[in-house]
């Protein structure tokens, strides 16, 4: 029941008819966890303050010349938090993904650790058998295990890929394990050095890529002067058009079927960097839904 004069926090500050469930074409849900960051923690307040930040956005976009809220945006809720630990944790994500996906909407779960990542991608490998994902990211998060745990935030692309192909843009700090499973073809990663010396080198990760794709997007893949608000920022970093040129190249040439925007750690950085993942979530969004092949979006 809702009371007069009250609004329930939705993304966006969507009207009703915007965030309903059974006609929006996407739909939003958090993962407030960090369990496996021992230290500078604070992800688990990042879909809060996202969603808080969402508030003040306007919804019509420049670079589109639309409002991807005109399909619909419906908030969900947060993932009740496991404290099992994060293989936990990721199962929760699991199973409120697969229901979203069921119902034919495009999830969008906002972190959280990335690890929470790898319940989404289950949840979706199993009703995509096509499916590949395209990691942006400062980090491999590579490694077979990592501080006694197979399922920590550093180790979710290494399960990732034991469910489908997958690629990293943007990397820029790797550790010896993980060196060694990319010389050996074991992973695909283009590093930022590497996308600095030549743009074309994106073409290695996208050509690993199927026609269905799940997005993750680790903040600290941004410049840490545009995104300081991360538990593990890395010195340089993509630009703002920068990532989003590379996510809009991804949604025009395949069908993204979910995405996540992670890693946002509210109480290291300025309240700006709340509002750009906010901004970042929604454009994501638009590009998922309003572009790419045999995509016929509803007249406006």
């Amino acid at each position: 029941m809702l009371l007069p004069g009250v609004q329930p926090l939705v993304f966006g500050n969507l009207p009703a008819d915007r965030c309903d469930f059974a006609t929006a074409r996407s739909a939003v849900l958090g993962a407030p966890y960090d369990g496996s960051i021992p230290t500078r923690g604070g992800t688990k307040d990042g879909p809060a303050a996202i969603l808080l930040a969402s508030q003040e956005m306007e919804t019509y976009e420049i670079e589109l010349d639309d409002d991807p809220s005109r399909l619909g945006i419906a908030t969900l809720g947060m993932v009740e938090v496991d404290v099992d630990g994060p293989a936990a944790m990721a199962a929760r994500v699991e199973a409120a993904i697969g229901p979203v996906a069921d119902a034919g909407k495009l999830p969008v779960l906002l972190g959280g650790e990335h690890s929470v990542t790898v319940g989404a991608v289950r949840a979706l490998a199993d009703r995509y058998p096509d499916l590949s994902v395209l990691q942006l990211d400062a980090h491999g998060d590579l490694r077979d295990s990592y501080q006694g745990s197979r399922m920590s935030h550093a180790c979710v692309m290494r399960r990732v890929l034991e469910r489908c192909p997958a690629a990293g843009i943007g990397i820029r700090t790797l550790g010896d394990e993980e060196r060694d499973l990319i010389r050996s073809g074991g992973a695909v990663v283009v590093r930022h050095d590497e996308l600095r010396r030549d743009p074309s080198s994106i073409d290695r990760a996208l050509a690993r890529l199927s026609g269905h794709i799940y997005l993750t997007v680790d903040l600290d893949v941004l410049d840490p002067g545009i995104m300081p608000a991360v538990a593990f920022p890395e010195p340089g970093g993509l630009g703002w058009h920068e990532t989003l040129a590379i996510a809009r190249r991804v949604a025009e040439r395949a069908t993204i079927v979910g995405l996540d925007v992670v890693e946002l750690a509210p109480g290291l950085g300025p309240p700006a960097c709340s509002y750009a993942a906010a901004h970042l979530v929604y454009r994501l969004i638009g590009y998922a839904t309003l572009l790419g092949p045999g995509r016929a979006p509803p007249p406006r």
